[in-house]
């Protein structure tokens, strides 16, 4: 009879502790590589949805633009029930809950016929949305170190990496808004330039960072040398991106097919990441 206790008891819990690794290893239903995955991503859609209203104000009234915008709105507002119906822990609420706020207002604006009056509004809140959405992946970051910390597969080395390489979506999007920006608002010039500087300084410098790491495949390897030659475009003229000599069409296809790059990168590593 007490073997059999011992047994039944013995049973329950290491059914229990593997209910907890199986919880503690995961954001809600999904993994946490795939949460800092979609949270990067919203980091991005927030300066693709102002470039595009940027843009469309501007006068450039090409249709792809006019759908990236609508569907950037649509695919950042579904990621953002994602993230909220799945959020466990209290902080994590708390970020969501602030970048909740600023969504409400940045959509409106969004959604408002163009005109220059909102173009200059979105120019001021969309760096808030921006930094609402980067503390969010963050703090999902630290909740996974946190949730993980007894796990031998705990690989908080790759999860920075799959961060970095997501924010490399944010930075060329920003890119192409702050370069928007200096071309339509000559009384900002110098503080966009500025802006666009310190953008143009961290997306070149990453680069390097992630052509070294040692969790490379012959895929990424090769998206990054795509990058690099896309990227060579701009960075062999600094000064004269900085002081808005490019063709403007150009930059918005440049900066989005360095986008779609990243992407795919971002994508491999948190493949990757299920493999350690």
């Amino acid at each position: 009879m007490v073997l059999k206790n011992t047994i039944i008891i013995f049973s329950f819990v290491f059914l229990n502790i593997n209910k907890l690794s199986s919880q503690s290893q995961n954001y809600g239903t999904i993994d946490y590589n795939k949460a800092i995955n979609i949270s990067g991503k919203q980091r991005m859609l927030s300066q693709k949805m102002a470039k595009a209203y940027l843009l469309l104000t501007k006068g450039v009234n090409n249709e792809k633009i006019k759908r990236e915008l609508n569907s950037s709105k649509f695919i950042f507002k579904k990621q953002l029930e994602i993230l909220r119906e799945n959020a466990t822990s209290s902080s994590v609420k708390l970020y969501i809950k602030n970048v909740d706020k600023l969504w409400e207002a940045f959509k409106i604006l969004i959604s408002s016929p163009v005109n220059l009056n909102d173009s200059e509004r979105i120019m001021k809140l969309n760096s808030k949305l921006l930094s609402a959405c980067h503390e969010l992946v963050e703090s999902i970051e630290a909740r996974s170190n946190y949730d993980n910390r007894f796990f031998e597969n705990n690989n908080q080395e790759l999860m920075k990496i799959i961060n970095v390489s997501g924010k490399q979506r944010m930075l060329s999007q920003r890119l192409c808004l702050y370069y928007t920006a200096i071309t339509m608002f000559p009384k900002d010039k110098t503080e966009y330039q500025e802006i666009l500087g310190q953008v143009f300084d961290e997306f070149d410098g990453v680069i390097g960072y992630l052509l070294i790491n040692g969790y490379n495949t012959t895929e990424s390897e090769e998206e990054l040398g795509a990058v690099m030659a896309m990227w060579e475009k701009i960075q062999s003229n600094k000064k004269g991106f900085l002081d808005g000599e490019f063709d403007l069409e150009d930059v918005f296809n440049v900066t989005n097919d360095l986008t779609k790059s990243f992407n795919k990168i971002t994508g491999i590593y948190e493949i990757v990441s299920k493999t350690y």
